[in-house]
């Protein structure tokens, strides 16, 4: 049996002004701030944290944002979902301020919940950066500007893996 996956990684490419220095400051303001005994130095560290762990997983080598194979998707963040799940892919754009970005949409066959299987990649943490974002009418848009691969890439793998785009 012939197996193909299909991996898209995050876009790394701005991780050391969104992980490693945020994280580097925070200490150097952490460490200040109570030698110095100023909370509000130790409060902008733990502001700096959180901006870091915000990026967190561009930091995982063996953990992509997005895995496409002959029996689902598997989201980071989310988990595992079945073609059979998954009724309908249409390729869209994200809005952000007044830049258009290239999106997917994804609808399924059962409420979200029901679908999704957990996997290694569940861990929703809801601070977290994610390329998936879960909509009011039950559908999900997958974020391609923060992935690694072309949205041309990421659109061919699932025209390969479940048949087609619209």
């Amino acid at each position: 049996m012939n197996v193909r996956v299909f991996t898209a990684d995050y876009d790394k490419s701005d991780i050391a002004t969104r992980v490693w220095l945020p994280l580097g400051v925070a200490a150097v303001l952490g460490m200040a701030g109570l030698l110095l005994g100023y909370p509000l130095m130790s409060l902008a560290a733990g502001v700096l944290t959180f901006i870091a762990l915000r990026s967190w997983p561009l930091t995982r080598d063996q953990r992509p944002a997005l895995t496409l194979n002959n029996s689902g998707i598997e989201i980071d963040g989310l988990g595992q979902v079945r073609w059979n799940d998954v009724i309908r892919v249409e390729s869209g754009v994200v809005q952000i301020n007044s830049e258009k970005r290239p999106a997917i949409d994804l609808a399924f066959s059962r409420p979200i919940q029901e679908v999704f299987t957990a996997t290694a990649a569940t861990r929703l943490r809801p601070w977290e950066i994610r390329v998936f974002k879960l909509r009011k009418d039950g559908k999900m848009r997958l974020d391609l500007s923060r992935m690694e691969d072309k949205p041309e890439e990421i659109l061919a793998a699932f025209r390969h893996f479940h048949g087609g785009v619209l």
